[in-house]
């Protein structure tokens, strides 16, 4: 299965129990800019649902960004949500992130995030390191990404828990002056390193891929 970086925050969690729909009591939401300053805030309040399957909860979201550089931004989340599905314990998150972006082809996106669950204790973290550059002949993409077997964003999604993840990509793609009929070549080798929380290998994959694009706009791939 695919593996994504944890959302922090996911707004159709709220209205929703283990897909069954809670009443919402009431609430409010602040979003707004000053300055180099982005702001969101917001809080709702959920009822019980027949049979106590659900029971009042209160959901807690505050998110700052700050506009650095030319285009890029560092920023802060904290959620706390007071009671878990099942009626058991409570959860908060706390992470920090930056995305930062050189020239017209090279981005940086990071982040660091904990999480506090009744009940649950230590290997709570997860992070994030992505360099991307996309330039015209050359590409390169590295990426390192970390999901504690504890981590456990109440009021987001998190596909995998418990792996440390490890990629990388370069791409090499000359434009040909002696073939008019081809615009690029793309050549391109990528590396997928899986492992658990242990460090035990999990997933290995290793790929090539060599294409053409030519003037007339078709593509061969292989």
């Amino acid at each position: 299965p695919a593996i994504y970086a944890p959302i922090l925050f996911f707004s159709r969690r709220i209205g929703l129990d283990e897909g069954q729909e809670v009443p919402i009591r009431g609430g409010g939401r602040l979003t707004g800019k000053v300055g180099p300053y982005s702001i969101g805030l917001l809080n709702v309040q959920t009822g019980e649902t027949a049979g106590n399957v659900a029971v009042p909860t209160n959901f807690s979201v505050v998110r700052v960004k700050r506009d650095v550089l030319r285009r890029s931004a560092v920023g802060a989340i904290l959620t706390n949500r007071s009671v878990l599905s099942g009626g058991a314990g409570s959860n908060q998150v706390y992470g920090v992130d930056g995305t930062f972006a050189f020239y017209d082809n090279l981005n940086i996106n990071t982040y660091l995030a904990r999480t506090e669950t009744s009940e649950l204790r230590g290997d709570d973290l997860s992070y994030e390191a992505l360099l991307d550059y996309t330039g015209d002949r050359w590409g390169v993409k590295v990426d390192s990404l970390a999901v504690g077997a504890n981590f456990n964003p109440g009021i987001g999604f998190v596909s995998r828990n418990d792996f440390r993840r490890s990629s990388g990509a370069i791409r090499f793609s000359p434009r040909p002056q002696a073939i008019s009929s081809v615009r690029k070549f793309s050549i391109e080798g990528n590396v997928d390193y899986i492992t658990d929380g242990l460090g035990q290998l999990e997933t290995r994959v290793q790929q090539g891929m060599f294409g053409v694009e030519f003037e007339s706009g078709d593509y061969f791939f292989a």
